[in-house]
């Protein structure tokens, strides 16, 4: 079968009703029935020759376990004040994690942000912005992460759920409250100002377009550009697989279970005799993680 054959194939597998289709296929004519088995022979081919070594590689990486997601385990999968304070410390070059400034670096990068020194960052948590006139008394202003390198002070506000916070003595949206703050404060006076927006799906703001939209996808990519390029201890790779896992069983609503399911039917997969939906479910499991499973493969 030649490529328009492949491109058959390929939407098929696209579909989520394809497994059910061809298994429910015995009353078909028996053309249809000759079609069906030979673009199904043609899909185990190519799976044979494209995937089989990649799900291989799979279980090889994750029989023994997987490096252990603290807050996913725990149950604080989506407290933003605790994904907040996380994603601080990684982005601390002072803090024992073994990374230095890498992950900091490699943010400031993705964010197209050059010539900035980070050796001496100074990362803040819950850092208090300033106050704002309010209906009948002043608001205070706290963003989740502020990290001022020199010059530059970059502003991180982190929903995962939730959307931007209202207050009842003002009329104003939070992040247009923030901006008014920011203006107001003569410690950000004169510094290149960046504001980011964190969500799981990195939607921007639709009522202050100051502030950034960038994905919890966004930064487990940062990170893992940071494992591939190397260079980093035994230790600062493990925490920092261990950080970008909790990112993306957290925030992005994955269960440890998918990581079970995946290598379930990876086995199944594998295995001598293995069924075309088998094949086809472990496909749709990987595509539908495939951040989580880049992590894993980084070994």
């Amino acid at each position: 079968m030649g490529s328009s054959a492949t491109a058959v194939i390929d939407r098929i597998v696209a579909m989520r009703t394809a497994a059910t289709t061809i298994e429910n296929a015995d009353g078909a004519s028996g053309d249809v029935r000759e079609v069906i088995d030979s673009i199904r022979a043609a899909y185990h081919r190519d799976w044979t020759r494209q995937k089989l070594t990649f799900a291989r590689e799979f279980l090889s990486r994750t029989w023994a376990g997987i490096p252990l997601p603290v807050l996913s385990v725990c149950g604080h999968g989506t407290q933003e004040i605790r994904y907040s304070a996380y994603l601080a410390y990684f982005l601390d070059g002072s803090k024992p994690h073994g990374l230095g400034t890498r992950y900091l670096d490699a943010l400031l990068a993705f964010l197209r942000i050059t010539g900035i020194d980070t050796y001496q960052a100074i990362v803040e948590t819950e850092k208090w912005l300033g106050q704002i006139p309010g209906k009948s008394k002043p608001v205070s202003c706290y963003c989740d992460v502020v990290i001022t390198c020199g010059d530059l002070v970059l502003f991180i506000e982190n929903k995962i759920k939730s959307g931007e916070s209202a207050n009842p003595n003002s009329e104003a949206s939070q992040l247009r409250r923030y901006d008014e703050a920011i203006r107001g404060n003569p410690l950000f006076a004169n510094k290149e100002l960046v504001r980011i927006f964190l969500t799981p799906g990195g939607r921007e703001s639709s009522r202050s377009p100051n502030w950034r939209g960038v994905s919890y996808g966004d930064l487990i990519g940062v990170g893992i550009g940071v494992l591939r390029d190397g260079g980093l201890s035994t230790t600062a790779r493990e925490n920092l697989k261990r950080f970008l896992i909790d990112l993306s069983l957290g925030p992005l609503d994955r269960a440890e279970d998918e990581i079970q399911t995946m290598v379930e039917l990876a086995q199944a997969a594998t295995g001598s005799g293995a069924h075309f939906t088998d094949r086809l479910r472990f496909d749709q499991t990987v595509g539908r993680n495939s951040l989580l499973v880049n992590l894993l493969m980084e070994g």
